[in-house]
């Protein structure tokens, strides 16, 4: 009976642990704040969608960034802790950030749009705001200007 009794401790010790994880993983730690759905479309002052890119929101109450890749009609969709889930609640500093290679091949077919005004690529010069409010849907409009030609 000893080895028995042993044997069934050690099941029950085991489930016990077991149980006491799932405790410890889903109901424990710090709970992340509460984001709601944002998108987008980042446009020059002319109404010309930014065709390439990615937006960032940094909110100003709590350090929180969300971001989102342009897509070549200039929409976006941002995520904070996961793809999409949006961002969370109060007003955000804007950037748009802009990568465009130019290979200078003849041959390259890959329209990238006009690039932007690099002062919108860094929140310390970007003019760029957003409201982000507690409801379903949020829809917001970053207006930018085309760099300037050299």
């Amino acid at each position: 009976m000893t080895v028995l009794s042993s044997l069934f401790t050690g099941r029950r010790s085991i489930l016990a642990a077991a149980i006491v994880l799932i405790i410890t993983s889903n109901g424990c730690g710090e709970k992340q704040p509460t984001t709601y759905p944002v998108k987008g479309r980042v446009i020059f002052s002319d109404g010309k969608p930014v065709m390439l890119g990615t937006v960032e929101l940094l909110s100003e109450a709590g350090a929180m960034n969300a971001q989102g890749s342009i897509q070549p009609d200039g929409t976006f969709t941002l995520g904070t802790f996961a793809s999409n889930d949006g961002a969370v609640e109060g007003t955000h500093k804007a950037i748009v950030m802009q990568m465009i290679v130019s290979d200078g091949l003849p041959r390259h077919s890959m329209d990238h749009g006009d690039p932007i005004d690099p002062l919108y690529s860094s929140y310390s010069s970007s003019p760029l705001t957003a409201l982000v409010q507690a409801t379903a849907s949020n829809e917001i409009t970053l207006t930018v200007e085309r760099a300037k030609r050299k």
